[in-house]
């Protein structure tokens, strides 16, 4: 059967020591006043000295704005501030430094300068009508994808719950992926993140937009990620890991932006917003109680991600490597210091569970990809059964 496909993606510069052609990058997007938006941490390890000599050796005028946020995710205010920032000091290229959290708000505050209201106003699907300021994003972590997608994360503080605005108009200019930036990741940073990434390829891979383009681009990452993460983790300084990492996170944040996360994603948002756990970790507690959920519907698939990591289900039935492929998901997650069940995190009010299960069906954007349609007692099922480990 043929099928078209779209595939949209940033002009992507990917490599070792990368960084030093911000400036040009910049010049190319004929910027003349950049703002840099970065956080605390990215400037403390010396990773926006870099972004700053390119710049500086452009001949560019700058200025750097410092983010400082307490939750796990970027609050709505956040944007909207950087966004005023940007206007009052006629800033004509946003540059956002730093991991997904600082990028969102970096795409937001530039979306906000051309789109009138607040960054609640565009939560959901293709809402914000017109691009910003031209944008490059440089990620110090692999990763959320955020510098190669067209979409924002926030806390909602109003509901306590994380929310998405997805539009085209966010996708960034240019995004520059250099891995040597990501040596000074923290170790639980390096393993929530690079987690994520992992689930950036694997669960449009047995969602319903996937396509063959994706499915190449799936596959690789999930070899490559379950391969290097171990390393990059317990030897931060290990350039080989990180280029890997950086290379798989990249190329899961590509699927993430032309198929879409689903279920897991979903169901994790309640958990993010209420106990404000870090993604990768309200992700890694919902894994494979998720992906059991639509083994019936995905098995085929669910065993080629069982391959992908390098599990040998040769001769086994369908249903034996769905096992394989749950039980080699978990060891993996564990592996790298990562929850694989609520209880590790603490969460363990299950009168919560319908409150969690309604807010998890409301997530149409993202459950509309599912592989399986799921009733919000299906929904609740998964939560009861994310209690208790696999292993």
């Amino acid at each position: 059967m043929w099928e078209d496909i779209k595939f949209v993606t940033p002009d992507v510069v990917f490599g070792m020591d990368t960084v030093r052609c911000v400036g040009d990058k910049i010049k190319a997007l004929n910027g003349k006043r950049v703002l840099i938006i970065t956080g605390p941490s990215v400037k403390s390890s010396g990773a926006l000295d870099k972004v700053l000599e390119s710049v500086k050796n452009a001949g560019i005028d700058f200025d750097v704005n410092v983010q400082n946020r307490t939750t796990s995710e970027p609050t709505t205010d956040l944007a909207e501030e950087a966004a005023k920032y940007i206007v009052d000091g006629n800033f004509d290229v946003i540059v956002g430094v730093g991991g997904g959290s600082i990028l969102d708000v970096a795409k937001m505050s530039s979306a906000l300068t051309t789109n009138p209201g607040k960054t609640r106003d565009y939560f959901g699907p293709g809402k914000v009508k017109h691009k910003g300021r031209p944008t490059v994003m440089i990620p110090t972590t692999a990763g959320t994808g955020s510098e190669v997608t067209k979409h924002a994360i926030f806390l909602d503080q109003e509901n306590n719950v994380k929310k998405a605005v997805a539009s085209a108009a966010l996708l960034p200019d240019v995004a520059i992926v250099d891995p040597v930036l990501t040596v000074s990741s923290p170790r639980n940073v390096t393993s929530a993140s690079g987690f994520d990434a992992w689930l950036h390829a694997a669960e449009p891979f047995v969602s319903k937009n996937a396509n063959p383009i994706t499915d190449a681009l799936s596959l690789k990452a999930v070899s490559v990620i379950t391969k290097y993460l171990g390393t990059a983790w317990s030897d931060p300084n290990d350039l080989d890991a990180r280029y890997h990492m950086s290379l798989g996170s990249l190329m899961a944040g590509m699927v993430l932006n032309n198929a879409g996360t689903s279920l897991v994603h979903a169901l994790a948002y309640p958990i993010g917003g209420e106990y404000h756990a870090t993604h990768g970790i309200s992700l890694s507690v919902l894994l494979v109680p998720c992906f059991k959920a639509i083994a019936a519907s995905k098995g085929d698939r669910l065993v080629q991600l069982a391959k992908a990591m390098g599990e040998n289900v040769d001769g086994l039935s369908t249903r034996e490597g769905v096992e394989v492929a749950l039980d080699a998901m978990a060891a993996f997650m564990k592996s790298v210091d990562l929850p694989i069940s609520l209880e590790e995190i603490g969460v363990t009010d299950r009168s919560a569970v319908e409150r969690w299960a309604t807010a998890g069906w409301n997530e149409r954007r993202l459950l509309g990809r599912c592989a399986r349609d799921l009733t919000v007692e299906d929904i609740a099922s998964i939560y009861k059964d994310s209690f208790d480990a696999r292993m």
